[in-house]
């Protein structure tokens, strides 16, 4: 709503210098309780105004009418009723054809009317509006700006690409002649778009135009960075459509007539030399001279484009060597780039397996100007990316089965030396380390080994040490459970050891011996694991009381760390392998994620999120988290459009395609889709789901399931738990998972097992089965929506079978559980979870019943009575096959605070640290089992209210 808002303020922003004071008195009021979220005293004031004067022709009628549209639109929350879309498409047509079609030539009643269909989905009337408009009134030049706003918000690229040439030519504005290019980029950006030759020629001509058209000469150059950005943004996209159609030689390239392309030589350019020929222009080195981002891209063309023949990669390779040794360049790309373009060139170069020996004589002395950088330049002790790029030289060397030059084993053992205190070390080496042979991996251990033995000085020797300790684990075979205990142990005693270091600190920075927890965190994760094999399956005994050890040190370390994230991610993770969902809502409170860290962290909490719906009335609720990043996903998206508004409004071109590209990812967040549809599981199972809700999520889960494979976005975050598990085990990620990590055919799977019952008669009919990422629970609840939608959609004749057939599928859940409370091996949220797919079952059964009747009704069935008793009497068996289940988890909970001495017992060898007295491990297994006897009363309470009638 607050675009809503900033609309009528700039409205009548704009009409106090339009309308007489009089007029403008008998407006403020009415714009003053739109501003105040007050429609209705709005809608009262309007009517008393237009009552007044019906046929009033004047300006202020027209914007009464517009007014009229808005207020009617902030009288209803989305999904808009269908008497309010009436009422609102009423009023618009009423604007339209009063005097003559007078709004029509007014672009703030234009604005108001257009935002009013579009808020009630009516994007194509809104846009034949606009459009009429615009064609109504050629000459006027705010309503085509305000036009072409509109077909950008709305993500309408052609359309915005047709008005801005046709402003360019009738307006003589240059930057409409710009707009008009970049919304040709915008449509062709994908590079599958049909007619790209032509709309490529078409921007070529309004460039050659502008450049030559009323001059005496042509310009020799560019006047902003954004013209040389946008044109070499389109010669790309030209290289690019003539390589993947295999023609070398689009139309019209010769005649390209440009600042930086000054003559057409006698043979036609193709577009990748046209291209290669910009960037190689002085107009080029001038404007990547003055922007670093300008270099880096044309440094990516060159290499992508250029050869040895043409002279581009042998210049690129000089350049480079010039910034490095002369200007001194520490930048990573140069030093890789510098890199790519020695070996494309040596690779070009060779006539069998390996380059010939002007291809090695180029490899050895880029690799010694690295060398020699690395030893003897001013900045060699600091800077480690010289040293970086003679490993990463040897590596390429290793992957191409080249003459190798460098062991690669003496040149990781020197930079551990050199760089081992950086806390970074770690993820610079992996990739290195990653290629070794086991005879190599073996020499890094003995290589390692020592840095783990020294005493825990200074921070510099603490920091080396962790290193050590990550390359070792990492690269080690996998330990057995017992053996991994025991190395948390003793990455426990170390965090100890090591924590005097960062004694005077301030409260806000990390403690230097902080990743020694999160080593030896991992260490119980992957000992629960090995006893286990894994999460996923019903675990040995007695393998959570190392999920216990591992939480009971982070909660000592987060007391000196607050802010140590990767810490408290785990401990978000292991708490709801534990079903305690208020400590892990409680952590994830703390990182205070806002923006668009919805999008790529709030899967920590979103992620089977339903399982933990349900909580009691004092504790942190999962619900709170989902609806605020539910919140931000639509506000984000509505601020991405304007963010690309604004980029072409205030003209920073170089930064539309960045916003353009937020925007679609938010458009296509798997995320966004995975909280959707976990916000409308946690409402179904708490009992806030509405007719009105039911109806728009009904749309939006069929436009998942409709959506091919592989079409989301996934910009969910799991780098930011770094993985120290030895390569032979699982990620950490999948060892602290909910079950298997949720993707796209889960996404797709869980909105057909909704859609099926949302409109059992008009839902997607689908070939699908349950995918590998549904846990065993999940794939029932899939199974019970297919057998539920065929006995509601069943004739009457054919219903016995049908529902013979549902009562089936819940036929043994009680019994499941039970069992599955029994079991001292299974996890909590496992339990919690069996417990409330059930509850899930029922409560979308009896929602597919009231849509089904709904339907009927709608259809005027002639057996609809006998149908609806036959729905209530399947309805009632199914209930009390579930009800059975409340009684258990009651039972389930009361038996939870006895375990409170047994986890006290079983962290009985952390007492040696002297920090783990008894209280103090007696006060953690209270808080813990305290949370988990809330969440399973709570569900156990729930189960009782939903299945009482």
């Amino acid at each position: 709503m607050n675009e809503a808002i900033s609309l009528v303020r700039a409205f009548y922003a704009s009409r106090r210098t339009t309308l007489s004071p009089t007029d403008l008195r008998s407006m403020g009021p009415i714009c003053t309780a739109l501003e105040a979220f007050n429609p209705k005293r709005a809608l009262l004031l309007l009517d008393q105004l237009l009552k007044r004067s019906p046929a009033n022709p004047s300006a202020l009628a027209k914007s009464h009418q517009a007014l009229k549209a808005l207020a009617h639109c902030l009288t209803a929350a989305q999904p808009v009723p269908e008497s309010v879309k009436n009422d609102i498409v009423k009023v618009v047509r009423t604007a339209q054809s009063a005097n003559n079609g007078a709004a029509l030539d007014d672009a703030d009643v234009i604005m108001l009317l257009t935002w009013a269909l579009r808020y009630i989905d009516q994007t194509e009337e809104a846009l034949g509006l606009m459009a009429h408009a615009v064609q109504s009134n050629p000459d006027n030049e705010e309503l085509a700006m305000d036009a072409f706003i509109q077909y950008l918000r709305v993500n309408d690229q052609k359309a915005a690409q047709q008005l801005s040439m046709k402003m360019a030519k009738q307006f003589k504005v240059d930057r409409y002649m710009w707009w008009s290019v970049l919304t040709t980029i915008l449509l062709l950006r994908d590079l599958a778009h049909p007619q790209a030759s032509l709309l490529l020629s078409l921007a070529e001509r309004q460039l050659v135009a502008h450049y030559t058209t009323g001059r005496k000469e042509p310009a020799t150059a560019y006047e902003s960075a954004n013209d040389f950005h946008l044109i070499t943004r389109l010669l790309e996209l030209r290289a690019q459509y003539a390589a993947a159609s295999s023609s070398a030689t689009p139309a019209n390239t010769s005649n390209l007539v440009l600042p930086s392309l000054p003559a057409s030589p006698d043979q036609p350019r193709t577009a990748a030399r046209a291209l290669l020929d910009h960037l190689a222009s002085p107009e080029a080195d001038k404007r990547c001279a003055e922007n670093l981002g300008f270099e880096l891209w044309r440094r990516e063309i060159e290499l992508e484009y250029g050869s040895v023949q043409g002279g581009e990669w042998k210049r690129l390779w000089d350049r480079l060597v010039l910034g490095l040794k002369q200007n001194g360049d520490t930048n990573w790309h140069s030093i890789l780039y510098l890199i790519r373009a020695a070996c494309a060139m040596a690779a070009a170069s060779a006539t069998a397996s390996i380059p010939n020996e002007d291809g090695i004589a180029l490899l050895q002395e880029t690799r010694q100007l690295l060398r020699e950088l690395a030893t003897d330049s001013p900045k060699a002790k600091v800077e480690r990316g010289y040293l970086l790029g003679v490993l990463e030289l040897a590596r390429e060397l290793r992957e191409r089965r080249w003459p190798e030059v460098d062991k690669l084993t003496e040149l990781v053992g020197e930079y551990f030396e050199r760089f081992g205190s950086k806390a970074c070390c770690f993820d610079d080496l992996r990739p290195y380390i990653d290629i070794f042979s086991p005879e190599e991996l073996q020499d890094l251990r003995a290589l390692l080994k020592p840095a783990t033995q020294t005493a825990l000085g200074d921070v510099r020797v603490t920091t080396k040490a962790i290193n050590a300790h990550k390359l070792l684990r990492r690269y080690s075979p996998q330990a057995t459970a017992e053996e991994e205990h025991q190395n948390a142990l003793e990455f426990t005693q170390l965090y100890f050891d090591a924590l005097p270091l960062g004694k005077d600190l301030p409260p806000t920075e990390l403690q230097p011996a902080d990743d020694f927890a999160l080593l030896a965190g991992q260490a119980w994760v992957s000992a629960f694991e090995q006893s286990g094999k894994s999460l996923t399956l019903i675990l040995d005994s007695g393998t959570r009381h190392y999920l216990e050890h591992a939480l009971a040190l982070f909660e000592h370390v987060l007391l000196k760390s607050k802010y140590k994230y990767q810490i408290r991610i785990l401990a978000i993770n292991l708490l709801r392998l534990l079903g305690a969902p208020s400590l892990s809502v409680t952590h994830y409170r703390v990182f205070g994620v806002k923006n668009v860290q919805f999008d790529t962290l709030s899967h920590l909490m979103v992620a089977r999120g339903s399982t933990f719906a349900i909580t009691g009335p004092k504790q942190a609720g999962v619900s709170g988290e989902t609806a605020s990043a539910m919140g931000w996903h639509g506000s984000g998206q509505t601020e991405a459009r304007e963010m690309v508004v604004r980029a072409f409004t205030n003209e920073a071109y170089q930064k539309v395609e960045d916003f353009f590209e937020f925007k679609q990812h938010l458009q296509l967040s798997l995320q966004q889709s995975l909280i959707t549809v976990e916000a409308l599981r946690m409402s179904l199972l708490k009992g806030t789901l509405d007719a009105a809700s039911a109806e728009l999520s009904a749309c939006r889960l069929d436009q998942m399931v409709a959506n091919a494979p592989g079409s989301f976005a996934d910009h969910r975050d799991f780098k930011t738990l770094p993985d120290y598990q030895s390569r032979a085990s699982s990620p950490i990620w999948e060892q602290s998972h909910l079950g298997q990590q949720l993707n796209d055919d889960w996404l797709r799977a869980m909105a057909l097992t909704y859609s099926r019952l949302l409109h059992p008669a008009s839902s997607p009919q689908v070939s699908m089965s349950a995918p590998p990422s549904f846990t065993a629970d999940e794939s029932w609840l899939f199974d019970f929506s297919n057998n539920a939608r065929a006995a509601l959609l069943s004739s009457f004749d054919e219903a016995p079978e049908a529902d013979k057939a549902l009562l089936d599928h819940f036929q043994d859940r009680a019994e499941k559980f039970s069992a599955l409370a029994d079991d001292e091996a299974a996890l909590p949220w496992q339990v919690l979870h069996s417990a409330t797919v059930s509850l899930e079952a029922f409560l979308l059964l009896e929602i597919g019943i009231e849509r089904r009747a709904e339907e009927m009704a709608q259809a005027r069935a002639p057996d609809q009575a006998k149908q609806a008793k036959r729905m209530r009497t399947l309805r009632n068996s199914v209930r009390d096959l579930v009800k059975p289940i409340g009684p258990k988890v009651t039972a389930y909970g009361k038996r939870i605070p006895k375990e409170r001495s047994k986890v006290v017992a079983s962290l009985s060898d952390l007492s040696r640290f002297e920090q783990f007295d008894e209280n103090r491990l007696t006060n953690f297994a209270t808080i813990l089992i305290d949370s988990r006897r809330s969440a399973t009363d709570a569900l156990g309470a729930a189960y009782h209210r939903r299945t009482a009638k």
